[in-house]
């Protein structure tokens, strides 16, 4: 009878173990990828743009969209801040008041948003290429106190946009999405 022989199995553990390793690592970055590439999550992109805006006192406001993604005007805010131009005021902010600002559309002039309107009156979309502007009349509803009065912030010797000590100093326009992202940002100079 033939004694039995030991198999030399040593080799086998370490190979095991190295697939074992190479499974786990293809795991964790198929893990990593799915998040990075948002199929794990259901955020949604907001949008990119470029605006640029001029202010003057004698002529109005316009918001140039120079670029990037249509904008929903139905779900976008515009809203305004003093920069440090303006000393220790540069914390507040004001919504402006969407129901002045116009743009011009192939089937005539529309508001960015006004509530008293039905949406199909409303322009809906700030596409490339467009203005929107808000003109002398109702330049102080840029940065309004209330928007159903008379009295508004333009005109505060500290930081209104409107008061001759304002001349030369500069704002922040944004647009915000209902989620609270802002979507464009520009700086802004006062001009009489």
């Amino acid at each position: 009878m033939k004694p039995m022989t030991k198999k030399d199995e040593n080799a086998v553990s370490p190979v095991v173990g190295v697939m074992l390793m190479l499974v786990v690592t293809i795991i964790i970055a198929a893990v990593v990828s799915g998040f990075a590439g948002g199929l794990a999550g259901g955020t949604s992109k907001s949008a990119q743009v470029s605006i640029k805006a001029d202010y003057s006192r004698s002529t109005g406001m316009i918001i140039h969209h120079m670029g990037g993604d249509v904008i929903n005007t139905l779900q976008t805010k515009i809203f305004v801040a003093p920069t440090a131009d303006f000393g220790s005021y540069d914390q507040l902010r004001w919504e402006v008041n969407t129901s002045v600002v116009n743009i011009t559309k192939e089937s005539g002039v529309k508001p960015w948003f006004d509530p008293t309107l039905s949406s199909s009156n409303d322009a809906r979309t700030f596409q490339p290429g467009e203005t929107a502007v808000v003109n002398v009349d109702h330049i102080g509803e840029v940065q309004p106190k209330t928007y159903t009065t008379s009295s508004d912030d333009s005109t505060s010797s500290y930081y209104g946009f409107n008061h001759d000590n304002a001349l030369g100093q500069r704002f922040i326009l944004s647009l915000v999405d209902n989620a609270g992202r802002t979507i464009a940002q520009t700086e802004v100079q006062i001009k009489p």
